[in-house]
């Protein structure tokens, strides 16, 4: 393999993991302030004041994402998760489920089951759009 070659693909890796690092991020940034907003809506509940129906609901899928993200970091504990985790990840994708968060604000987005770096697809005109990989 000539240098130039292993070079390209240095190169495309290290775009990819910025990519898929910068993906991370915005997640985290959006599940910290969803989980701010359910604990507002909890909040409000132990002060008996009045809470939508759209709120309980936002509350109990948050709550679910948080238990997700519970799970997940007491899976690390256990020695070499990280391929168990993407393997149960990939099992739960052919059901329709997943291991990790989602956001609660972003009803038309959901993950695209043939990309490999789980890149969001957003719905538009009734069909999923986007992908950084993918065509639809």
């Amino acid at each position: 393999m000539k240098i130039k070659d292993i070079k390209k693909k240095v190169s495309e890796y290290r775009a990819k993991l910025k990519g898929n690092l910068s993906d991370l991020e915005h997640a985290a940034v959006r599940e910290a302030k969803e989980t701010h907003e359910a604990a507002h809506i909890l909040l409000k509940l132990s002060k008996n004041k009045e809470v939508s129906q759209k709120e309980i609901e936002f509350l109990k899928a948050q709550s679910k994402d948080i238990g997700k993200i519970l799970a997940l970091i007491g899976m690390q504990a256990i020695p070499f998760s990280t391929p168990l985790i993407a393997a149960m990840e990939i099992g739960a994708r052919k059901y329709g489920m997943s291991l990790f968060p989602t956001s609660q604000k972003e009803e038309t987005q959901k993950r695209c089951d043939n990309c490999v770096e789980y890149g969001i697809c957003t719905k538009i005109d009734g069909r999923f759009q986007y992908c950084p990989d993918h065509k639809f």
